[in-house]
C-alpha cells in the first residue's frame, strides 16, 4: 500500500511535470526571428570550464557586471522569436488583419517580440528591474512595466519566465499547453540547429525591419550593409571544439562577393594592427569566407585546445595594453609565419591577402 504522504508527492511531481512548458510553442508563428542560447550547454562544455577557471583567476569584479554574471549562472537556455515590423498582426473584430511597414511605422513601433527564459532565476529577482502591478490573465500573473511602452513578464511554471511586449506575452500564454500547429520551415531550422549548435540564429526578412524604435547603426556604412542583408543563419558550438559558421543572403551575386571581400580585407588589417602575433596565422588559414550566388558563408572549426590557446593569447594581448606599475622584461616573442586569409567565389577567383609580419 502506497502511504498518502508518498500519493501526495506523486501527485505532486505529476502536476510538476505536467506543468513544464515546451518552449518551441511559445513563439509566434510567423516569426521571421528566431533565435537561441543554450547558456547550460556553454557552461558545461570543455571550453566554457576553461573560460570560466580563467574568469575565477582574475580578481573578482563588482557591479552590474558581477550582478549580470550572477544571473547568467541560473539561466539554463534562452529562446528569442519576432515577426518583422511587415508582418506583425492586428486583431480586429476578430480577424486577422495585416499592418505593412512604412517609414512612420519603422520609426515609432518597436517590433513585437517574446523572449522566454528558462532556468532557476527567482522571479523577485526579475521585479527589481521591472517595476509595475500585476494583472492575471488566465492563471498566470503577467507584469507590466510602468509606462505604456515597457516590456511585460509573466512566470507560467517554476522555470519558465516570458519577457516581451504585452500582445506578444498575452499570446504565449494562449499558446502554451495547445497541440503545436505543423512546423514552419524556419521553425524546423532552428530545431536542426539547437540539436547541434549551442548558439544560433535565423532571419528571414531585411535585419532594418527588426530595429528598435529610436534606434541607429553606427555609421552609414553599417546601414547601408544592413539594407542590402536580406536573411540568413549563424550556429556556434563549443561542444566538441570550436564550430562556427555564418550565411548571409544579399541583395545580389555582386553584394555577396563585395561584402566577403570587404570581411576578408578587414580581418586582415585588424591582425596586423596587433603586430601579426604567432596565433593569428593559425586562425586565418582555418578561416573560410566565400561568396556563393546571393551569399555570404563564412566558417572556422577549431579544437578546445585550439580555441582556448586563441583566448589565452587574446587575454594576453588585453594585458600587454593595460599600464603596468612595474613589469618584468618582456621576452621577445617567436617570429611569427605570416598567414593568409582566403576568399573563395568572386569573379577571379581565390583571393589571398597576406599578412605581413610585425614592422619594427
Amino acid at each position: 500500500m502506497i502511504s498518502k504522504c508518498k500519493l501526495t508527492l506523486l501527485l505532486l511531481a505529476a502536476v510538476g511535470a505536467a506543468a513544464q512548458t515546451n518552449t518551441w510553442e511559445l513563439g509566434h508563428p510567423d516569426a521571421k526571428l528566431l533565435v537561441g542560447i543554450d547558456l547550460k550547454s556553454l557552461r558545461e562544455s570543455a571550453v566554457g570550464q576553461s573560460v570560466r577557471s580563467q574568469w575565477n583567476a582574475q580578481p573578482q569584479q563588482i557591479g552590474p557586471a558581477a550582478l549580470a554574471l550572477g544571473f547568467l549562472e541560473q539561466i539554463d537556455r534562452i529562446f528569442i522569436s519576432s515577426p518583422s515590423l511587415s508582418s506583425s498582426r492586428s486583431k480586429t473584430a476578430g480577424k486577422t488583419v495585416s499592418i505593412p511597414a512604412t517609414r512612420t511605422t519603422a520609426a515609432n513601433e518597436n517590433p513585437p517580440f517574446l523572449l522566454v527564459v528558462e532556468g532557476t532565476l527567482p522571479l523577485q529577482q526579475l521585479l527589481a528591474f521591472l517595476p509595475g502591478t500585476a494583472h492575471r490573465y488566465r492563471d498566470v500573473d503577467v507584469y507590466r512595466g510602468t509606462k505604456a511602452g515597457d516590456a511585460n513578464m509573466a512566470m507560467l511554471d517554476a522555470r519558465t519566465i516570458v519577457v516581451g511586449d504585452e500582445k506578444s506575452v498575452i499570446a504565449a500564454i494562449d499558446r502554451r499547453g495547445k497541440a503545436l500547429p505543423p512546423a514552419s520551415d524556419i521553425l524546423k531550422r532552428a530545431r536542426a540547429l539547437a540539436s547541434t549548435h549551442d548558439f544560433w540564429i535565423i532571419v528571414e526578412d531585411s535585419l532594418s525591419k527588426f530595429q528598435p524604435a529610436g534606434a541607429s547603426l553606427p555609421g552609414p556604412l553599417a546601414a547601408q550593409i544592413a539594407s542590402q542583408i536580406k536573411g540568413g543563419e549563424m550556429g556556434l558550438a563549443v561542444r566538441d571544439g570550436f564550430q562556427f559558421e555564418l550565411s548571409l543572403a544579399t541583395e545580389s551575386e555582386a553584394v555577396a562577393g563585395r561584402m566577403a571581400e570587404m570581411l576578408g580585407t578587414q580581418i586582415a588589417q585588424a591582425i596586423q594592427a596587433q603586430g601579426n602575433p604567432p596565433e593569428a596565422s593559425e586562425f586565418v588559414n582555418k578561416l573560410h569566407i566565400e561568396s556563393e550566388g546571393d551569399r555570404m558563408r563564412v566558417s572556422l572549426a577549431m579544437t578546445g585546445e585550439e580555441f582556448v590557446q586563441q583566448l589565452k593569447a587574446a587575454q594576453a594581448l588585453r594585458a600587454a595594453a593595460t599600464p603596468a606599475v612595474t613589469r618584468p622584461p618582456a621576452q621577445p616573442p617567436k617570429p611569427a609565419t605570416p598567414g593568409k586569409v582566403k576568399i573563395y567565389g568572386l569573379d577571379e577567383g581565390v583571393r589571398e591577402i597576406q599578412l605581413t609580419g610585425p614592422q619594427h
